[in-house]
């Protein structure tokens, strides 16, 4: 019998962090002896099996339904959750339909399941195409709430936020309490290859980023992100010496629409680019940005920070501890402007410092060990929960 099966939608890095932390999860859990096995609606990534290469991956495709990939299908995918037993399933993410197959299976084994709603259930996510996601609470994975065992959230105040739940998402009754285990994502330090393919690839690929200081978003671009709002704040006065880079996966914004608010400007330039082929950029920095409405953990923070980057975070993000450790602000948006001048206007030793601060302190306190161990001690104290 497996000791967890991990279910998420989709490991292609277009959807977001979750197509990278779910399998370093659950990676960590199988080197701590842990049998387990990682399913998706697919594909699998080419690069996957080099980067897990003792992770068993399922991918079972999927037959989009009438809302696209909010009720695709995968009958697969069902089969196999039915016939496998385990000792808890552990989900990730919510609105689709894998979420009502990881329930009944966890109903049919008599087993708890785990929900990571992995930045789903924040407020300003619940209310961003809100039609669509009650339709999903309703049809796509009804009365899956009610089996919830436990819910995984990646930092308190996500965890605070699950105790706020609108009522429709109850629908059609409220799901019976449960307990929620706070397990932050890990990061690890770049390997040394990886910043030195960074430092070559990016500048070739666009040469405005020669003997330029770069600040860096890099992550979806997404309205969430409010990346409009930083082009917007980033030409709103003269920024000599700096180029801002944002780069990421297009979501939201394709990379021509985000270029049409940046036109060309001697005085305070910005590089639009898609990520897709190249290596992460934190090489390049010496700032990172995330002004988002709203995050779970920010995956990209910890990796920034990583990378020695300092970072400048809105609040509403569960970043507040960079003040403490001296690696960067955490502010309200009305405040950004005022301390991302400030940071820009920092001399380069001591942005490196606030830098080496955060990646100590990042590398000491988020590690995928913890997180790994954390869960498989959660998911033993849990009973199954059968639906009503």
């Amino acid at each position: 019998m497996l000791d967890v099966l991990h279910v998420t939608a989709s490991l292609d890095p277009r959807h977001g962090g979750p197509s990278r932390t779910v399998p370093a999860l659950a990676a960590a859990q199988a080197e701590l002896g842990a049998y387990v096995n990682l399913v998706t609606v697919g594909p699998i990534p080419p690069d996957f099996p080099t980067r897990h290469p003792h992770l068993p991956v399922h991918a079972f495709p999927a037959r989009p339904g009438p809302l696209g990939r909010i009720c695709a299908c995968a009958s697969g995918l069902a089969e196999f959750l039915h016939h496998t037993p385990a000792r808890a399933i552990h989900v990730h993410g919510l609105w689709q339909r894998p979420l009502y197959h990881a329930a009944a299976a966890a109903v049919h084994h008599r087993i708890p399941l785990v929900v990571a709603p992995r930045g789903m259930l924040e407020p300003w996510a619940l209310a961003h195409h809100t039609w669509k996601k009650r339709v999903a609470a309703s049809f796509i994975h009804s009365r899956a709430l009610s089996a919830v065992s436990g819910w995984h959230a990646t930092s308190p105040q996500e965890a605070e936020n699950l105790t706020q739940l609108p009522p429709w998402l109850h629908a059609p009754g409220p799901p019976l309490p449960a307990p929620t285990c706070i397990a932050p994502n890990g990061v690890s330090a770049p390997a040394p290859g990886g910043v030195s393919a960074a430092r070559a690839a990016w500048p070739a690929a666009h040469p405005q980023l020669k003997n330029t200081r770069i600040a860096l978003f890099y992550g979806r671009l997404h309205r969430k992100k409010r990346v409009a709002e930083l082009i917007s704040l980033w030409r709103s006065v003269p920024r000599p010496g700096w180029t801002l880079l944002l780069a990421g996966i297009p979501g939201d914004y394709t990379v021509a629409q985000l270029r049409a608010l940046a036109p060309a400007s001697a005085t305070s330039p910005i590089v639009v680019a898609d990520g897709a082929g190249l290596p992460a950029p934190y090489p390049l920095a010496e700032l990172f940005l995330l002004p988002s409405h709203s995050e779970n953990f920010g995956q990209a923070v910890a990796e920034a920070l990583a990378a020695g980057l300092p970072a400048l975070v809105t609040d509403t993000l569960p970043w507040r501890g960079l003040d403490a450790a001296s690696a960067g602000r955490c502010v309200p948006w009305a405040d950004y402007p005022a301390a991302l001048a400030a940071l820009l206007a920092a001399p380069a030793p001591d942005l490196a410092t606030l830098g080496g601060n955060g990646r100590s302190w990042v590398l000491a306190n988020y590690t995928w060990k913890f997180a790994a161990q954390n869960l498989l001690s959660f998911y033993s104290q849990l009973p199954a929960r059968p639906t009503t």
